[in-house]
Formats: C-alpha cells, sequence, structure tokens
C-alpha cells in the first residue's frame, strides 16, 4: 500500500479511511505500507496491528511542489508536493524484497512513486475524483487562487486520463464520483467511506443550544464553509437564539477561521479527541460549498446520535440518510431555519440523531463499505 501519510493517528477523514483498509488488508496478507510521517505517525502502533511500515519524513515546500511537478511530466503542483526521491527509493525497496501481489495505492496524487512497481493487481483508490475537487475549488473561489485552481484541475484531469487506464480497478467512493471518471477506465468499484460504529453516547446538555462544525479547519473546501456559515448565517441564528454557541473544532485553522472567535464562536484548534466537542452539540453541521468524496465526518456526527444540517455537496455519496439523520440546507436561509428549528426543538433533535446513529451502524460501517473491494482483492 502506498499513501499519503502514516495513517496512525486516524485523524483526518483521508487517513480514517486509509487505516480501514490497511487493517483488513493485513488480516489477509503481508502487508507493507508506504507512506510519508507528518511528524505524528504512530508507526509502532501499526506495526501491532501487523502492518510493517516503510516511512520517510515529510518535508513540503514549494520548490519541491514545482519540481515534483515538471520530474513526473503532469504539471500538478498537489502530485509534485507528495513527489520525492527518498518515498520512491522505499516504494521500490519494499517492492524489489518479493512478488507483490496487490499494488494498493491511496489517492491520485500518490501514482508517480508507485507507477513503475510490477504487481499482480493494481488498485487506485480515489478518495475525491481530484480534478473534480479542485475545479469545484475554482468555482467557489475568484482572483488568482481560482486561476490557480482552474490550472491545476486541468492537470489533473490530464493524469486521471492518462493514467487510470493503467490500473487494473479504480475505487471510488460514490455513484456521482463513479460519472466523473475519465473513459477507458477498466473496472471501477464503488466503496462508500464509513464509520466503525460506537455506542451511543447521551444527551447533549439541555442548558446551552450548542452547534458544532466538526473538520480539518486548514483545508480549503472547510475553511471556505467556516467563514461562510460564520458570517452569513451564524449572526441570524443568534439572533433567534441569543444564548446559542458555535463550536469549530478541527486541526490547523487557518487565519480566517480563528478571526471567527468571539464570545459566541470557540476555535478549538488541535484536539486529540473530538468526542467531548461532539457531546455538547445539539446541532452539527457540514455547510460545505465546494469538495469531493464523501464526508467522513457525517458519520462520525451521526455515530454520536448528533443530527447535521449539510449541503448537498457535503451529503454527496449519502443521500441515503437524507432524512435519517441529516437535513439538506443549500442557501444561508435555508441553513439558518434548519439550524434554528433544531435548536429550538431538542426533541426532534434527539430523535433526528438516533436514527442516524441506527443507520450509519445498519448501513455504513466500514466493513459493509469495504467489503466490494475485500470480496475484488482476495478472490
Amino acid at each position: 500500500m502506498v499513501t499519503k501519510f502514516v495513517p496512525l493517528p486516524d485523524n483526518d477523514g483521508g487517513k480514517q479511511r486509509t487505516l480501514a483498509l490497511a487493517r483488513r488488508l493485513a488480516a489477509r496478507a503481508e502487508l507493507v505500507l508506504c507512506a510519508y510521517d507528518d511528524g505524528e505517525g504512530d508507526v509502532a502502533g501499526l506495526e501491532r496491528l501487523g502492518i510493517d511500515v516503510r516511512s520517510v519524513p515529510w518535508r513540503p515546500s514549494a520548490v519541491r511542489a514545482v519540481g515534483g511537478a515538471l520530474r513526473t511530466g503532469t504539471g500538478s503542483l498537489s502530485t509534485g508536493r507528495f513527489t520525492s526521491a527518498d518515498l520512491l527509493a522505499e516504494v521500490h525497496r519494499a517492492a524489489a524484497e518479493g512478488p507483490v501481489d496487490l499494488l494498493q495505492v491511496e489517492y491520485l496524487q500518490m501514482v508517480p512513486v508507485s507507477r513503475h512497481v510490477t504487481a499482480g493487481r493494481r488498485v487506485l483508490d480515489l478518495h475525491n475524483v481530484e480534478s473534480a475537487l479542485v475545479r469545484s475549488y475554482a468555482r467557489a473561489g475568484r482572483g488568482p487562487a481560482s486561476l490557480v485552481a482552474h490550472v491545476e484541475a486541468t492537470a489533473l484531469s490530464a493524469m486521471e486520463r492518462r493514467t487510470l487506464p493503467s490500473f487494473d480497478t479504480v475505487i471510488v467512493v460514490s455513484e456521482r464520483e463513479r460519472h466523473r471518471l475519465p473513459a477507458g477506465v477498466r473496472d471501477v468499484i464503488v466503496c462508500p467511506n464509513g464509520r466503525d460504529p460506537d455506542p451511543l453516547g447521551p444527551p447533549p446538555p439541555a442548558s446551552t443550544p450548542t452547534v458544532a462544525f466538526v473538520a480539518t479547519m486548514g483545508w480549503a473546501p472547510n475553511v471556505d464553509a467556516a467563514v461562510w456559515f460564520g458570517h452569513e448565517v451564524w449572526p441570524a441564528v443568534r439572533r433567534r437564539s441569543p444564548d446559542a454557541r458555535l463550536l469549530l473544532v478541527g486541526r490547523d485553522p487557518a487565519p480566517s477561521v480563528q478571526a471567527l472567535a468571539s464570545p459566541s464562536v470557540e476555535v478549538s484548534g488541535t484536539v486529540s479527541d473530538v468526542r467531548p466537542f461532539l457531546s455538547q452539540a445539539r446541532v452539527t453541521v457540514a455547510p460545505l460549498r465546494a469538495g469531493g468524496g464523501t464526508r467522513l465526518k457525517i458519520l462520525e456526527a451521526l455515530d454520536a446520535g448528533r443530527p447535521v444540517v449539510a449541503t448537498s455537496i457535503a451529503v454527496d455519496g449519502l443521500e441515503d440518510l437524507i432524512g435519517e439523520g441529516v437535513v439538506v440546507a443549500d442557501d444561508a436561509g435555508a441553513m439558518i431555519d434548519a439550524v434554528s428549528s433544531l435548536l429550538g426543538d431538542p426533541d426532534r433533535a434527539a430523535a433526528l440523531g438516533r436514527a442516524g446513529h441506527e443507520a450509519v451502524a445498519a448501513r455504513h460501517s466500514w466493513d459493509v463499505a469495504l467489503a466490494p473491494l475485500l470480496d475484488s482483492v482476495t478472490a
């Protein structure tokens, strides 16, 4: 398996998906995992799970991104950012130790460091269809940032057309993502994101109506969502519920997210466990206006028994949960109404949260989500 980062601790959605798959592959065969260590990787923890980890330090820079884009011939800065001679050597060293039955590549950007590996089966797991994801950034942005995103989306689209047909199987997280793939892909399997269910926790405190948005607060779509919600939605919610609180919970908050902090808004920064914050929330939100893939944080909130007010973009691939834990609101007015209504009706919020918890346990466990891939590669 070749992936971006050592996936333990699994403190973001990409690591959660990678770890869930890695654990299940390691239970079936010898698994060697090659990845960057971003400074917090728990290599010993993965080795206790029976995973042989080959990691190299993560040293991102603008020079490396540009150089990698040129060396790989992709023209993609995000791909160049994840291209290094050190990881390339580690991947080739691991592959040379014996016949490789399965090459499992996580993310399009990791294709260049693994493209010369000979394997009985080559599988690419697209956490997002990257060109569509970056194109959505371009539409949501403006000025130079939007132009850069358009250029990057074009480079990623060309890379997808060129490299995806070289894999025996491509994994996507939703039917909508399947339709975003270029022509020529041999075999496509849909494996949505999932969750290892926890027991349903206690209801939130009745005293303070609290809203939580849990996400990686340095990732561009989440930054845009938090700022939009903070400016366009939250003031109106506060006018209807003057004692309401908003929790913005997640690692590496961007300066524009930090600037939202106020007496009614708490910006937590990086936390080791989001569950204490979810336990305070009567309602959670996923107000994304750009993005791709499926939102693991929605599953996490529902598993905790908390209803989610989300945009259609945020709930892409999880449409079966609409009405079972999820309320869709695509503009500021609808978001204000939905959030305020649930804050003002604790019994309805609790019932919706319970329905979401039950639906996640029944239909969105990792075992259910990953079964099509595991059945295919271990048959």
